[in-house]
């Protein structure tokens, strides 16, 4: 029996309806929105300040709300018509978790450095190329391992995106924001015509296994 295969096809079937997708993708929109907001509004001004501080909150808000969210409509929608699949509780792994926030911590004082290089025009195209580029992998990568097939549209549009931006040469912080902000609305949307066609596919059964 190969496990890992049944998991990729359990967490496709997870994915099906998109709601996971529209979340993580509302998450990416807020934060590319914010970061802009942020540089627009100038460092000298108090909005600048109170939204920087926000944005971490932003971040802790949407990713424990949407998950109880996302959970209270997979219960409504999801689980009445393909049921219900439970999974051994997750164990925290506090060494990943540790790496995650140096990651964080590095990738931000990277892109505060870069922020302040004077050659911003070079470095504002070359910072969203990047992105872009990983991105692209990142979804490629995901498609082809649970077997995904949209998420390959979704790897199309960063790195598409990506090149826009990079030529457009609008700097490395409102570059990032234009970037997480394009990406964030197109998960939204992929996810929403995801959902719609999984309602459209799969009717609510009752206990006895018949459509309602």
């Amino acid at each position: 029996m190969n496990t890992g295969n049944m998991l990729n096809r359990a967490y496709a079937q997870w994915l099906k309806d998109g709601i996971f997708e529209i979340g993580i993708g509302i998450l990416f929109a807020g934060v590319g929105t914010l970061r802009a907001i942020i540089h627009f509004a100038g460092e000298k001004s108090a909005a600048y300040y109170w939204l920087s501080a926000g944005l971490l909150l932003f971040m802790i808000g949407v990713a424990w709300g949407g998950k109880r969210f996302g959970n209270a409509l997979k219960e409504r929608i999801t689980y009445p018509r393909t049921g219900y699949m439970a999974f051994k509780p997750y164990t925290y792994n506090y060494i990943r978790i540790l790496v995650l926030f140096i990651f964080a911590g590095v990738l931000g004082g990277v892109v505060g450095v870069l922020a302040t290089q004077p050659n911003q025009q070079e470095i504002g195209g070359i910072v969203p190329i990047t992105q872009g580029i990983v991105g692209a992998i990142v979804f490629t990568y995901a498609a082809k391992r649970i077997e995904v097939k949209r998420l390959y549209y979704l790897a199309v549009f960063s790195l598409g995106i990506g090149l826009v931006i990079g030529v457009l040469g609008v700097g490395v912080v409102l570059g990032l924001s234009f970037f997480y902000l394009s990406i964030g609305l197109a998960m939204v949307v992929s996810g929403c015509v995801a959902l719609v066609k999984y309602l459209r596919s799969h009717e609510p059964v009752d206990l006895n296994g018949e459509s309602q």
